[in-house]
C-alpha cells in the first residue's frame, strides 16, 4: 500500500474509531503493536500495546470522559506504507478537569493494515489530569 492508499485507511480508521465503530479495528493487523512515547513514573498508563490491550484501553477510556472525548485529525502525511498524523483531543473528565491533548502518531501499514503505532503526546498533561483525585 503506497501513499494515497495509506493515508486513506489510516484516516478511515480514526474516523470510524471516533464515530465509535467497532469495524474500524478490522483495520488493524490482530498482531499489531501500539506503543505510547510517554515518560514518567506517574504516567497513568502503561506504554507498549497489543491490538486487544490498546482497543481496551480505548473502551475504557471513554468511561472517563462523561460527553465524551473529541479527536481531531489536523494534518496527515503519507510516504510509501508510512503514515505521519498530527492530532488533538478536547473533552472533561468527570470531575470537570479539561483533557485537551496534542498528538503525533506515526502509523506503518502492512499488507493492507495497521501494524505498528508510535503515539506521541503530552504526558505530563495526560498525568495530570487523568490520574484521579484524592
Amino acid at each position: 500500500m503506497e501513499g494515497a492508499a495509506a493515508k486513506r485507511l489510516v484516516l478511515d480508521f480514526f474516523a470510524e474509531l471516533v464515530a465509535g465503530n467497532p469495524a474500524c479495528w478490522n483495520r488493524v493487523a490482530d498482531d499489531a503493536s501500539w506503543q505510547l512515547m510517554a515518560r514518567g513514573k506517574s504516567y497513568p498508563y502503561p506504554t507498549d500495546f497489543t491490538k486487544a490491550t490498546y482497543r481496551q484501553l480505548v473502551e475504557e477510556s471513554a468511561a472517563l470522559f462523561p460527553e465524551g472525548l473529541r479527536f481531531t485529525v489536523l494534518d496527515a502525511i503519507a510516504e510509501g506504507d508510512k503514515v505521519a498524523v498530527e492530532a488533538e483531543s478536547h473533552g472533561y473528565t468527570r470531575d470537570g478537569r479539561l483533557y485537551a491533548n496534542v498528538y503525533h502518531l506515526r502509523v506503518e501499514l502492512e499488507d493492507g493494515r495497521i501494524q505498528r503505532v508510535r503515539e506521541y503526546l503530552d504526558s505530563g498533561h495526560a498525568t495530570e489530569v487523568l490520574t484521579p483525585t484524592g
